[in-house]
């Protein structure tokens, strides 16, 4: 295999090295000898390639082998799906207590005692099905009608609202909101948690606050996702960092104002290869990092809903273009 072979198959394959001699590098050029000329060729042509070599050539012997590869790729430890999901919150992960419809009326109402619930799930006799919820508001509305059964089923709404584990996380807070709660459904259809906007409280700031922070989040992670596919080297991404002193190891370790000025360089740009416009591209990552300044500095006017729908329009964006 000649060098030009071996430079093609590690462009191909990131992960492949070949070992080349001073003699092949020179003779590849056409030259017979080294020089510091030569030498600056061979230089200036690896990293136009983004290759690189185990040792210095010009100080090795002339027929040793030295490994050819290509230059660190930066990483992320980002997962390929950068959106939070209601399966993130820990009461989506808290088995439900539950009761089945045929149970006493009695059963139901100690159980919500014990636990301090304002709501149950009921479930069918197989214990599979949801079949609704049985709650204090609910009981009071059949006792007004002066309803005796003394069965859970007679007591219950059958309008209960359930969402998959993997429902976006912003979408279960707006449905939570609108249900008081919610029951979260596991991928064999049994119940997993309940979700109640007294959780939502417990855990976030507010409806609003909260909804700013996650989408903070998945922006963070979609621009991470968008750099490792352009294959950005780690030798690039260091030459963004403002501090000298910091180690940076991956794209994990970058700041968002480094994001934008590692996306500014030209040749990055054209390394993502996203068909969108570049201009409109890093305006709209520059309105994040403005609102993202004022929620992580708290500002004392917090954030309002105009920059919350600045936050979704632009991760739908991101969704739709990586």
């Amino acid at each position: 295999m000649d060098l030009a072979e071996k430079i093609q198959e590690i462009k191909n394959d990131h992960s492949k090295v070949h070992h080349v001699s001073p003699c092949e590098l020179v003779n590849y050029f056409g030259y017979q000898r080294r020089s510091w000329r030569n030498a600056q060729q061979i230089y200036d042509f690896l990293n136009a390639n983004e290759l690189e070599l185990g040792a210095d050539f010009y100080n090795e012997w002339f027929y040793s082998s030295i490994e050819l590869r290509h230059k660190k790729v930066a990483t992320t430890k980002v997962p390929e799906d950068p959106i939070k999901r209601v399966q993130f919150m820990q009461a989506a992960n808290n088995k439900p207590i539950y009761v089945d419809k045929n149970a006493s009326l009695i059963h139901a109402i100690t159980l919500m005692q014990q636990n301090d619930y304002s709501q149950l799930p009921v479930v069918s006799s197989n214990e599979r099905n949801l079949c609704g919820y049985i709650s204090w508001a609910t009981i009071g509305a059949a006792r007004q009608k002066k309803k005796d059964s003394e069965l859970v089923k007679d007591y219950m709404d059958e309008n209960v609202c359930s969402i998959s584990k993997n429902m976006s996380l912003l979408d279960a807070i707006n449905i939570t909101a609108k249900n008081e709660f919610v029951v979260v459904i596991d991928d064999d259809k049994t119940m997993q948690g309940i979700i109640t906007t007294a959780d939502i409280a417990s855990e976030f700031l507010s409806i609003t606050q909260s909804e700013a922070f996650i989408l903070l989040g998945q922006i963070e992670r979609q621009i991470r996702i968008i750099l490792r596919n352009g294959e950005i080297l780690l030798e690039d991404i260091k030459k963004v960092c403002q501090e000298e002193e910091r180690e940076v190891k991956s794209i994990d370790d970058l700041t968002f104002g480094e994001y934008l000025r590692l996306i500014e360089n030209d040749k990055n740009w054209q390394k993502l290869g996203l068909n969108t416009d570049r201009k409109d591209f890093i305006a709209a990552l520059n309105a994040v990092r403005k609102i993202r300044n004022d929620v992580m500095h708290f500002d004392p006017d917090g954030v309002d809903g105009r920059a919350v729908v600045i936050l979704r329009n632009i991760a739908n964006y991101l969704t739709a273009i990586i």
